[in-house]
């Protein structure tokens, strides 16, 4: 509920921005626009903002209200409150014993897959489109008005979770929440181009290596495509979305080998609920029915051979 957060807030002198990898536009977005909307209702209060991965340029294009730092270190006293979004704290890596370190402890989320960890205020709900829509909302309970740049990073977030209101996220919600954005004088086709359009040569060249490699599973409904992340760094995003909308195509699957581990990628067409299918590769795996991943410690091949057998319940 919006009251436990906003008194988790209001009783807080330093509070941790934090969001688990693989980060994507909404938690980028998510930190930004919270980081915004604190500083404006109190603006005393120290902000931190860490994050376990480097912020590619599509992020850095967003405005940004404070440093949003990769690294697990935090070079001030015990934290009075730590805020995941957009994603569970058991995905924090080694952001965790920051996290944990702190007083309170608060999640803001609109993914399907909750937290077995204690938590001393949440705002969670599945139905959001987005985590900043959920920034947004609690910028209307604590009476934060709207400009461009608080509303820019609240339509990065919407926009990409809603692939650009494609997806079925997509909902008289979020539209409403869009009307009001473009109201507050955001450049929608501008912000559309550069987080959903543009992309690099190099990136360019991993989509068509991707589609021209792809593997078909389950006669067709499985597209999967591996990819190491040592040869792609920071392009990956994205590309398992080419995979599901290819036609015939029910569920699409990308498989990241990073180090001695790989990151599953699930995208679905709607028919088959992939966070299920996240949870049964992984405990900590889920995310939304049609989007979900799940990190798993072992090579590519033998991930794609448990991908397989979490399929085949679908699939029979």
């Amino acid at each position: 509920m919006p009251s436990t957060i906003t008194e988790a807030i209001w009783g807080a002198e330093t509070i941790l921005l934090t969001a688990p990898p693989p980060l994507d536009t909404d938690a980028i977005g998510a930190i930004a626009a919270l980081a915004l909307a604190i500083q404006r209702r109190w603006p005393r209060k120290r902000l931190f903002a860490r994050v376990t991965e480097d912020i590619s340029a599509a992020f850095l294009s967003l405005p940004r209200p404070l440093p949003i730092e990769h690294t697990p270190s935090l070079p001030i006293e015990a934290l009075d409150l730590a805020i995941v979004l957009d994603g569970t704290p058991e995905r924090l890596g080694p952001l965790a014993p920051l996290f944990e370190g702190a007083r309170r402890k608060a999640q803001i989320d609109h993914h399907r897959t909750p937290s077995s960890l204690p938590l001393d205020a949440a705002l969670r709900d599945p139905k959001a489109a987005s985590t900043t829509l959920l920034i947004l909302e609690l910028c209307d309970h604590w009476g934060v008005a709207l400009d461009i740049e608080l509303a820019t990073c609240i339509h990065a977030g919407l926009l990409v979770d809603t692939g650009g209101f494609l997806y079925h996220l997509t909902d008289p919600r979020a539209l409403r929440a869009a009307a009001r954005l473009l109201e507050a004088g955001i450049d929608h086709p501008e912000i559309a181009a550069r987080l959903l359009l543009e992309q690099s040569p190099e990136r360019a060249r991993l989509r068509g290596a991707v589609l021209s490699n792809t593997l078909w599973l389950f006669g067709g409904a499985v597209a999967c495509a591996i990819i190491d992340h040592d040869t792609a760094p920071g392009l990956t995003g994205g590309v398992v979305d080419e995979l599901v909308f290819i036609q015939g195509v029910e569920v699409g699957a990308l498989i990241l080998k990073k180090g001695k581990s790989a990151k599953i990628s699930l995208r679905s067409r709607g028919r088959v609920d992939v966070s299920a299918v996240a949870q049964r590769l992984a405990p900590s795996g889920g995310g939304h029915a049609r989007a979900s991943g799940a990190a798993l410690p072992c090579a590519p091949l033998e991930a794609l051979a448990r991908l397989e057998a979490a399929l085949a319940v679908e699939f029979p």
